[in-house]
């Protein structure tokens, strides 16, 4: 939210504010309320929910310089810069972006009532939102989720393809609620996923599709708590995690007032803060167009190198991976010990049991497109990257409890915070990308080797594939094979085989 004057003002002038000529000049006319830009008015959903709906005291997404109070477990740090509850902020950024969140926490921490706002200021009605919310249980069968074939029709169809089905309404909603998704039997999983993962559902040959959706699912825990395990794959397509903030007594002042009203936080939000869904989807269109820097990109993929690089995994540089090790049904503990030399202490490819998917950098990227243009930002930053990435990678990102790393005193209480964990895996591969960064300039200038490659003639050819190969054996012989080097290795084999062809 803005904070200082300046800032603020011109937020202003951009939402119900206008500057016009009047008889003594310019004068300011404010225009009727929830006529401000569909970005204002997301800004204003997020400070009302965070003041009004789900007080909280937490605010852990932090932009700015820091400063470090006390000491040890003792130690608070201040930013002097904004700093937002991810709790509320990641829910925005979901409906901005129309992706996929779980919220996980204890019973009563607000779950379900945030997603359910977030369908509210996407236009939706109380009792819409009410009766659409799928509620998991055990019982829950793939008709209940995705609707059933009218009776009539299924006696007097002669082909599956005559059969109408009656399609539960839930489907094609903008915002769509499943709450205790880890409540669902196994089958009434496997028809969730092919919704979320392929946008339709079919039936007796009939089908129905999504349209574009934010997807808010809820689990109390997301460790195997619920009735029925997660398939994995449905996991897989969630595009990032985010915890119920604790309760703090300073709020239950707030609690007292709500018993005396007989109201609930989702029957109080205002209507100048909703959203429409063409407005939603010109939101998401100017998201996507934020810029991300180069040299964001390439801190990024520096540390998706380390996650994904295991030198055990094999001979061959093309399948050193923890895909290899898994593949053939091995843990990273099995060869992640002293028969490899690195040091496991500065490596983090040792802490991480799994590397990270394309799919889950899309996501990434596109959550910090979102969170920079809610910022107001230009262009995406390192800082949006890394205030995000303990979300996005939450449910990606398993650790290695093995590694030395854990068996260190000071960094056993990772072990219960995995946000925390993520965080400083990030912070240990960006003091590693300034240790190498040299490094990794030399042998990314050799990429325009590569450059018009078709039309060289055999000598030119062969001059730059001498020149590749020698940058290749410099690095081999004056490195150790770690996770930076693999990759500009790789890399440099790349260019190698197109000089070749």
């Amino acid at each position: 939210m803005p904070t200082d004057a300046k800032t603020l003002v011109a937020s202003l002038l951009d939402g119900r504010a206008r500057v016009g000529d009047g008889p003594d000049g310019k004068n300011i006319t404010l225009g009727k309320r929830g006529t401000g830009s569909p970005t204002d008015r997301l800004r204003a959903a997020y400070a009302w929910i965070v003041r009004r709906a789900l007080r909280t005291s937490y605010f852990d997404v932090e932009f700015g310089p820091r400063i470090e109070l006390g000491g040890g477990d003792r130690k608070v740090a201040l930013v002097d810069g904004e700093a937002y509850a991810s709790f509320v902020l990641l829910p925005i950024l979901t409906l901005m972006t129309s992706r996929r969140l779980l919220i996980l926490g204890a019973p009563g921490r607000g779950k379900t009532t945030v997603a359910t706002l977030m369908a509210l200021i996407a236009g939706d009605s109380l009792d819409e939102v009410r009766r659409s919310v799928q509620h998991g249980h055990p019982q829950l069968t793939v008709t209940d989720l995705l609707g059933s074939p009218l009776p009539a029709e299924l006696v007097r169809a002669e082909r599956t393809d005559e059969i109408r089905v009656a399609w539960r309404n839930w489907i094609t909603r903008r915002v769509k609620i499943i709450d205790e998704y880890n409540r669902i039997p196994t089958k009434t999983q496997s028809a969730l996923l092919s919704l979320m993962a392929e946008g339709y559902a079919e039936m007796y040959e009939q089908t129905v599709e999504t349209g574009r959706s934010a997807w808010f699912l809820t689990a109390n825990d997301d460790l195997g708590g619920g009735t029925f395990p997660v398939i994995a794959a449905l996991k897989d397509r969630l595009d990032a995690v985010v915890r119920s903030t604790p309760f703090h007594s300073e709020h239950l002042e707030v609690l007292d007032r709500r018993i005396a009203r007989a109201q609930r936080p989702e029957e109080a939000l205002p209507d100048n803060i909703r959203i429409s869904a063409d407005e939603l989807t010109e939101v998401d269109r100017q998201v996507r167009e934020v810029p991300i820097p180069d040299a964001v990109r390439e801190i990024v993929g520096f540390f998706a190198s380390q996650l994904d690089f295991c030198r055990q995994a094999s001979t061959d540089f093309e399948r050193m991976s923890k895909d290899t090790l898994h593949l053939s049904g091995r843990k990273l503990a099995h060869v992640c010990n002293e028969d490899c030399p690195l040091d496991k202490q500065a490596h983090i490819c040792s802490q991480a049991e799994t590397g990270i998917s394309p799919r889950t950098y899309q996501a990434l990227f596109h959550y910090a497109k979102a969170l920079a243009f809610f910022r107001g930002q230009p262009k995406v930053s390192l800082d949006d990257v890394r205030a995000l990435a303990p979300w996005i990678l939450f449910a990606k990102l398993k650790p290695n409890p093995q590694s030395a790393f854990f068996q260190k005193t000071e960094n056993a209480t990772y072990a219960n915070d995995r946000a925390g964990w993520i965080s400083q895996l990030f912070e240990r591969a960006l003091d590693q990308y300034a240790a190498y960064g040299q490094t990794r300039d030399e042998v990314r200038k050799l990429a325009t080797l590569a450059q018009g490659a078709d039309a060289l003639q055999p000598a030119e050819r062969a001059k730059r594939r001498d020149e590749v190969r020698q940058r290749m054996k410099w690095l081999l012989d004056r490195h150790e094979l770690s996770a930076p080097v693999h990759e500009d290795v790789m890399f440099l084999k790349g260019i190698y085989a197109r000089l070749g062809s």
